[in-house]
């Protein structure tokens, strides 16, 4: 499995493809204003981190590698591009309203002419891996909702795909958890509540039903 290392991984800036609400996948959808402007607002939550990355990773598509370069403008560190680390390929259903699109946002139907979730599953794992197991420091992964998502899967956890766009999150290896390897906290703009615990990976499916799929 993927080494139970420290790192933190945030989901890109706003995009044009969220504000229309079209399912973008592989499609090479740029930021927004507000997005570039999300992006800059996480230097300040990366100046304050108590254990700083030591390298940043971001897909090729330019929404992660944007956001990625944005927040490396506070910390100067070595950046890497792996396409491995891209949203799900999701053929047909790329450009398509979310509502056409449900059984992949909150389920795992492969989409017709895409990847399989599978092969999805197997490539986010290679890439995690490969990254972790070379650094023995934290790192930054920049890339996609479905990368989230798709971390779950591999432990054997259908997350839903409600990631806010530009949120970061810390894995923290927390063994105890027999099935998902850390604690994750997610850090929030708001100073009394800088850095709190997320049960998504942990929670029940009534708690994902009531917090994250109503949400």
């Amino acid at each position: 499995m993927i080494p139970a290392k420290k790192f933190y991984m945030i989901r890109h800036g706003e995009t044009e493809a969220n504000v229309k609400r079209v399912m973008a996948g592989s499609l090479d959808s740029p930021l927004t204003e507000n997005g570039r402007n999300q992006a800059k607002a996480i230097q300040k939550i990366v100046a304050n981190l108590e254990v700083k990355p030591s390298a940043i990773f971001h897909s090729h598509l330019s929404r992660a590698r944007d956001t990625a370069h944005i927040i490396n403008e506070a910390l100067n560190l070595p950046i890497h591009e792996n396409e491995l680390l891209a949203e799900f390929h999701a053929g047909d259903w790329e450009g398509v309203p979310y509502e056409k699109c449900q059984s992949l946002l909150t389920g795992w139907d492969d989409p017709p002419n895409g990847e399989t979730s599978d092969e999805f599953c197997a490539r986010i794992r290679k890439a995690k891996h490969e990254i972790l197991d070379a650094h023995d420091d934290p790192v930054m992964i920049v890339s996609h909702g479905g990368v989230f998502r798709g971390l779950g899967k591999i432990y054997g956890l259908n997350v839903p795909g409600k990631f806010p766009n530009c949120h970061l999150h810390e894995f923290d290896p927390h063994h105890q958890h027999e099935r998902f390897p850390w604690k994750v906290y997610r850090y929030n703009h708001a100073p009394e509540e800088f850095k709190t615990e997320t049960d998504i990976y942990h929670a029940s499916e009534d708690w994902i039903e009531e917090n994250i799929l109503r949400a």
